[in-house]
């Protein structure tokens, strides 16, 4: 096992060390060739997150909406499949009521922007893919050397199947922006208004976590196999950590989207792997392996640790740098009278 971790460990410090190692060099080279200093590039690429009115009453509004429209399909479609699909629109549609109905009209453009719509870093997208596969290829590497799963070789129209999967990626990327433009681009710098960057990731992971709980718990189609004291604290935690890795990809590439990507790439992965997969026991797999098990919670708490440690800086751009606004209208101009100066 510890050989396993050593490997997640290393695997994963060497993909990000490159990817930051070409963006340092990228950025002296910029910065040499343009004139123009690269961090003040970055600060017009890249705008500080505004500090709106009243941020906590922001965050109460949007989890009542979003836990309470997701509480009621899991109790009217607790057998659909679709369950699960109808509720990835929920956060999006939370923050547009929370935005239109709490946030003064002159700030909610601002907070719309700050969501980073604008795809700023190729390499984001790079690393939205690679990390997800990297993490779904070592848990189930480790539920296969312990003989939870087998894989018999390459399947039948193997080609067509990654292409299928890398088409069905990039579709959900689009249909997990409803999820993702809610937590990671609206509720996180709320949430950093707070308290700091590195905090508010894991407490907006928590919330993200708890979002999903209405479905673990009360329907049949999502997450299913083993049982419910097992499955659902281990799930808490690994979403709860995860929301780490997808704010501090948020957070470092600029934009939403690779975040949406990831997001994507690790479902429609970890999907395709167990469905390949051959188990004598779904409910072993479950426990050991896939977002449910323990190998894939252990391997985000690793990532997490290394994000939140090596890489703490990067949180700090969650955090608003202006001073709070007030919602109060300005006093009108005193009327100059005769003896006042003019």
């Amino acid at each position: 096992m510890r050989r396993w971790l050593k490997v997640v460990v290393g695997g994963y410090s060497s993909v990000t060390a490159l990817a930051f190692g070409a963006r340092d060099s990228a950025d002296e080279q910029a910065a040499g060739i343009g004139g123009e200093p690269m961090q003040q590039r970055r600060t017009a690429e890249e705008p500080a997150q505004p500090r709106t009115y009243r941020p906590l009453r922001q965050i109460v509004v949007f989890l009542c909406i979003t836990y309470g429209l997701t509480l009621a399909v899991a109790l009217a479609l607790p057998h659909a499949g679709i369950a699960p699909l109808i509720v990835i629109a929920f956060p999006v549609i939370a923050m547009a009521l929370t935005v239109a109905f709490t946030v003064p009209r002159g700030q909610r453009r601002a907070v719309w922007a700050g969501v980073g719509f604008n795809p700023r870093r190729g390499r984001g997208l790079l690393i939205a893919v690679v990390g997800p596969a990297v993490i779904i290829a070592v848990s189930f590497g480790v539920a296969a050397a312990f003989g939870v799963v087998q894989f018999s070789g390459l399947p039948p129209g193997f080609g067509r199947g990654v292409l299928n999967v890398a088409l069905t990626t990039i579709i959900f990327a689009v249909v997990f922006l409803g999820e993702e433009i809610g937590w990671r681009g609206y509720l996180l710098f709320r949430v950093a208004e707070l308290m700091s960057g590195r905090r508010a990731t894991l407490v907006t992971g928590a919330f993200h976590a708890i979002y999903h709980l209405p479905l673990l718990l009360l329907t049949t189609t999502y997450q299913s196999a083993g049982n419910r004291w097992i499955v659902v604290p281990m799930v808490m935690v690994t979403l709860t950590l995860a929301g780490v890795w997808y704010g501090w990809l948020r957070l470092w590439s600029g934009s939403i989207w690779p975040v949406s990507l990831a997001h994507s790439a690790f479902d429609n992965l970890m999907e395709t792997v167990a469905g390949v997969a051959v188990t004598t026991s779904p409910a072993m797999m479950a426990y050991v392996t896939t977002e449910t098990g323990v190998v894939t919670m252990i391997i985000i708490v690793l990532v997490a640790g290394y994000l939140l440690t090596r890489r703490a800086a990067d949180f700090a751009k969650a955090e608003p740098k202006s001073p709070r606004p007030t919602n109060e209208p300005r006093p009108a101009a005193r009327r100059a009278g005769p003896d006042d100066p003019r």
